[in-house]
């Protein structure tokens, strides 16, 4: 079954207007009846997200799949060109203590960037990704456990779980 997607702008004082908004976010109703948010992101993905749910009234207006193809383009346009197009991630599960491949203490991805030179991101819930240096502090002792190779569906799926219990806890 193919999906049907619901789109929402995101307005806030830069941007003020649904025609150029500051984030553009997607719903959508999965065959068991669970509703996922995304949103479109900077690494040119959607992505789960709590911003439409956590979004303060009046700061949502449902749009029309053209707008949200105009919103994608525009990002696309704007992304530097080598970093974020065109890339092909690594997932990995941060497994250490109590944490299971399924339920990680992190979830971390990570790409060769220009010049050799390999960077890393770590998945916070309510936040999406952000520069890390995790594994740097691994192998400098700093942390425990193992990085254990994922793939992206089940990734999503670490994600989707973390941002429930995130709405789930408020």
């Amino acid at each position: 079954m193919q999906r049907q997607y619901e789109y929402f702008a995101i307005v806030d004082s830069v941007h003020p207007s649904p025609e150029e908004p500051a984030a553009m976010c997607r719903r959508w109703v999965d065959d068991d009846g669970q509703v996922h948010e995304e949103a479109f992101l900077i690494t040119l993905t959607w992505m789960p997200s709590t911003m439409l749910t956590v979004a303060r009234p009046g700061r949502v207006h449902r749009v029309d799949a053209a707008a949200a193809d105009r919103f994608e383009q525009n990002l696309r346009d704007r992304a530097p060109r080598g970093e974020t197009e065109d890339v092909r991630y690594t997932y990995l599960a941060w497994v250490d203590g109590e944490s299971t491949q399924d339920d990680p203490t992190g979830l971390l991805r990570t790409w060769p960037a220009p010049r050799g030179i390999e960077r890393e991101q770590r998945y916070t819930p309510g936040s999406g990704w952000d520069t890390s240096y995790v594994r740097d502090d691994w192998h400098r002792g700093r942390y425990d456990g193992r990085f254990d190779r994922i793939d992206q569906e089940t990734a999503e799926q670490i994600i989707q779980m973390w941002e429930q219990r995130r709405a789930e806890q408020g």
